[in-house]
């Protein structure tokens, strides 16, 4: 149950993005996997920072309390360890910046 209110979250969220927005983030996402190429099947730096951006454009055009149910209702169904193993992947200050 408690991953259908999330999911629900992130469907009130959808309907609240800027349509402009969504289709640049969804257009992003295409050429990204139209430049998938060599033995690891990866899209280009490029490509993969593009659709980051985008998104950031997306979740920015909602309202941080919409941002946030969704941030909460997930919390509430992830596994606590998940957020220090992810910033173990990555610079510590630079996740903490963004």
């Amino acid at each position: 149950l408690e991953a259908l209110k999330a999911i629900d979250k992130m469907i009130v969220m959808g309907a609240q993005a800027d349509p402009k927005l969504l289709k640049a983030a969804a257009d992003a996402h295409h050429k990204a996997i139209g430049s998938i190429g060599g033995a690891n099947g990866v899209t280009s730096k490029a490509d993969w920072e593009a659709v980051n951006a985008a998104l950031g454009r997306v979740i920015a055009s909602v309202p941080e309390s919409t941002v946030m149910d969704v941030y909460n209702s997930v919390s509430d169904i992830t596994d606590p360890g998940v957020p220090a193993y992810m910033k173990s992947l990555v610079n510590g200050a630079d996740a903490e910046a963004a």
